[in-house]
């Protein structure tokens, strides 16, 4: 068997997804005693739901602590997220329940890990191998679907988020779960029910994300758009599964906000999030070609600077409209990535603050990987490839070896933000750390599960040029190469690390970095600055 053989570039694929899965399963996603407030507020929700039959969250936060993300309504607090990744996990909870003590008796971390591998990461995983054979339809070579496939899994942010309690992975599995179903339906593949099915799965994930409902409206018109004689049929099943999820969020926002028509966003408790809610439409107003710009080439969370083998996407929409198949799924892809693209660059909080890369974009990420597959067919774009990916997956894998939460003012978080805590004896917390690895030794079990995956892809990438070794040799030490010359942040970001790293990390409990940072401040600002970083952070006064 060949190292490009069809054998041997299903066996990758299958390598892929399994080590994709492993890599999820070792990596815990919390940061005691500093929790996101994005999962932490979904998590209440669910609690509240199991616990005490109700959505408003105020005992939850008693219990398992306050954060900004609430909504208010009536005097009470609710989470201030879409409901639908809570309604998913709400089951789940109930079944870990019968084993495990109320959170705020036992260990939260360990129930709302748990909880997470059992809703968001699985879908994500049932996802990616619904996508890897997806891609086999129409590849432009056989190494194809498990060099996209591995790029996407492991040189995207899809990856951590897939690991964390947030809806945005959750939302990008589930579009591509309701496109997967369209598609087998028009091709009789599918069940009877596909079509209904994908309704469902496509509603639940816009009640998950609020910012995809558009995605889920053009699989609608995919739906509508189907083979002649079963197109009305496909349509009103489509639209009867729909239906569900969406009856769910109007009984959730009539409950809670007093009208089935009122979202949990125009009711944010924060005062800076309220006046964001208010602009244009749920908050996203005109498209803004500075936002689409940073999106794409920001330093702290550029889309092409940190996964650039998306760049392959539009030759991979030339392509595959050229080829003259299943042009219906091109459109659509193009027209998902379009239209998601232009409406967020509307949205004034692009950045989506403290967080990893461009998480707004997430639920794109298959729609932009699809077409990819058909622009591979020539071993000099495989070998270009190649380095591509190599750059995006060590980029991905250096970004969340650490605390991954990063703000707009550390720039270059590679090297500056996860790098830097791990030369300090910061890890991201996993099964590993759980038992006393040491940092380094806890990151090589990721490591080489991400080898595992990626060798048998670039290998099956045969022949390509450069070589599939020597291209992905050449990404590896590009990404080395930036490391190296990146700048350090400014004062602020500087500040910032420095005040995560003594309050959250265990490893500077007298806080020596953070009184080396505020010893430089130099101008009124940055001791403002300073002042302000101390009293949140620090112990005494340097």
């Amino acid at each position: 068997m060949t190292a490009g053989s069809p054998d041997a570039a299903r066996r990758a694929s299958a390598a892929v997804v399994a080590a994709f899965a492993a890599v999820s399963v070792w990596f815990i996603g919390a940061f005691p005693p500093w929790a996101n407030p994005n999962e932490v507020s979904r998590f209440e929700s669910v609690v509240a739901m199991a616990e005490w039959r109700t959505f408003t969250i105020d005992r939850a936060v008693q219990l398992l602590g306050d954060h900004e993300d609430k909504a208010e309504s009536g005097g009470r607090h609710y989470s201030n997220k879409a409901p639908g990744l809570a309604f998913a996990a709400y089951p789940v909870y109930r079944l870990l329940r019968l084993a495990l003590p109320p959170p705020w008796e036992g260990s939260p971390v360990a129930t709302l890990y748990l909880l997470r591998l059992l809703t968001v990461t699985s879908v994500c995983v049932v996802a990616l191998r619904r996508f890897a054979r997806r891609l086999a339809d129409g590849a432009s070579h056989p190494s194809a679907p498990a060099l996209v496939t591995a790029a996407v899994a492991f040189g995207t942010p899809f990856l951590f988020y897939s690991r964390s309690f947030f809806a945005h992975a959750f939302s990008a599995a589930l579009l591509f779960l309701a496109w997967d179903r369209l598609r087998a339906s028009a091709s009789r593949t599918g069940t009877p029910f596909g079509p209904a099915l994908a309704g469902l799965v496509a509603g639940w994930a816009a009640i998950s994300e609020y910012t995809v409902a558009p995605l889920a409206g053009l699989l609608a018109l995919r739906a509508a758009l189907g083979p002649d004689r079963r197109r009305g049929a496909t349509f009103v099943a489509f639209l009867a599964g729909l239906a569900v999820p969406l009856a769910l969020l109007l009984w959730y926002d009539a409950s809670s906000f007093g009208s089935p028509w009122i979202l949990s966003s125009a009711r944010e408790a924060d005062p800076a999030y309220a006046a964001l809610a208010r602009r244009g439409v749920f908050g996203v107003g005109a498209p803004d070609l500075r936002v689409a710009l940073a999106y794409l080439f920001h330093p702290s969370r550029g889309a092409l600077l940190y996964s650039p083998f998306l760049a392959w996407f539009v030759g991979g929409v030339v392509a595959w409209w050229r080829s003259g198949r299943e042009r219906a799924d091109c459109a659509l892809a193009a027209a998902c990535v379009a239209v998601g693209f232009v409406a967020m660059t509307g949205y004034p909080n692009w950045h989506g603050g403290w967080s990893l890369g461009n998480r707004y974009l997430v639920p794109l990420v298959f729609f932009a990987a699809a077409p990819i597959a058909r622009a591979l067919a020539t071993p000099l774009s495989r070998g270009l490839f190649v380095v591509a990916a190599s750059f995006s997956i060590a980029a991905h894998f250096a970004l969340t070896s650490s605390f991954a939460h990063f703000p707009l003012e550390l720039t270059w978080p590679a090297t500056a933000g996860s790098l830097w805590f791990v030369v300090r004896g910061w890890a991201a917390q996993s099964l590993g750390t759980i038992v006393g690895l040491s940092p380094a030794a806890s990151l090589a079990v990721p490591l080489l599960l991400t080898l595992a995956a990626a060798i048998p892809a670039v290998r099956a990438a045969a022949p390509a040029t450069p070589s599939s070794g020597v291209a992905a040799l050449a990404g590896s030490a590009a990404f080395v190469l930036a490391l190296s010359v990146a700048p350090e942040p400014p004062y602020a970001g500087r500040l910032w690390r420095a005040g995560m790293l003594g309050a959250f990390s265990g490893q500077d409990p007298k806080r020596t970095e953070l009184a080396a940072v505020v010893s430089e401040a130099s101008t009124p600002g940055e001791r403002r600055r300073a002042e302000l970083a101390w009293r949140m952070w620090g112990t005494r006064r340097p």
